[in-house]
């Protein structure tokens, strides 16, 4: 069976579906109005990011190559870096403002898409100048 394989630049920006999936489960969690039509749409929305969320972890399997791999680590190095900053950040905002839970939950979901998408952009942009 000869299966395509999918680009490595492709699959790193399909990886943001997910974490934008994730941001629109929780902002229908959080909503203050019910009506019962929400739960079907909570329920496949959440079931649609796990579901691409397992199949791009199960496939990126097969998609590295060494050189690939190595700049994976180095775009990770770099997003860890900004993660720690982002999440600093809102920790001291939530010190010295009076944010509710449900305002603290969308900033950890927010930075998560926000990490999700300068991961693919500064991994583009490692892959491309070949470093």
């Amino acid at each position: 069976m000869n299966r395509k394989k999918m680009s490595l630049r492709a699959w790193m920006y399909l990886k943001i579906t997910p974490a934008a999936l994730f941001l629109v489960y929780y902002w229908m969690c959080t909503r203050r109005d019910f009506r019962p039509s929400y739960l079907y749409l909570q329920t496949a929305v959440f079931a649609a990011a796990g579901a691409l969320g397992a199949v791009l972890l199960f496939h990126g399997r097969d998609v590295f190559d060494e050189f690939a791999k190595e700049n994976l680590r180095t775009t990770d190095s770099i997003c860890l870096k900004i993660a720690y900053v982002l999440m600093i950040l809102a920790a001291i905002l939530c010190i010295f403002t009076d944010f509710s839970g449900v305002i603290a939950g969308y900033g950890i979901l927010a930075a998560i898409l926000l990490l999700t998408i300068l991961r693919a952009v500064i991994f583009s942009a490692i892959e491309k100048k070949g470093m």
